[in-house]
């Protein structure tokens, strides 16, 4: 049962990635919104939505333990908690593409967000930088951050 949890998670969670670019960076000025976004927010919302998914999986898990908030409000940490499995690297993907997606980034770079790629990947967008990075020990990780 847990590698059809784990299968579901993945199929839950994948982006189409048909019409996605590969490369290392990406930067876009155009922005969604051109509304100040607040990262807080952008946690509180993402979390409630890690949470419902969540509730598919496990319930020894909350949305919060995907989530990191820098004391001065400007860095958005996105995590996948110990222990690493399938399931909890898919679920921190999807709160990822959350961040990203509700922090204003573009719909093509949220989307290069579940493309395979060796090493940390970067792009930017109006107000914010991203970063995002996979492997085996950590699994999926991400930061978004305000741009100065």
């Amino acid at each position: 049962m847990t590698n059809l949890r784990a299968a579901a998670a993945i199929l839950l969670v994948a982006p189409v990635l048909g019409a996605c670019e590969t490369g290392t960076s990406a930067t876009d000025d155009a922005s969604p919104s051109q509304e100040a976004v607040d990262l807080a927010q952008v946690r509180e919302t993402c979390m409630t939505e890690t949470a419902e998914t969540l509730k598919v999986y496990t319930d020894e898990l909350t949305g919060g333990q995907f989530f990191e908030l820098s004391a001065d409000g400007e860095t958005l940490q996105m995590v996948t908690p110990a222990p690493v499995q399938e399931v909890t690297r898919a679920v921190a993907h999807f709160a990822s593409q959350c961040a990203f997606r509700e922090a204003g980034a573009p719909a093509d770079l949220v989307d290069r967000l579940a493309v395979p790629a060796s090493g940390e990947q970067s792009g930017g967008w109006t107000g914010f930088t991203g970063t995002w990075e996979s492997d085996a020990e950590q699994g999926f990780r991400a930061s978004v951050k305000v741009a100065h």
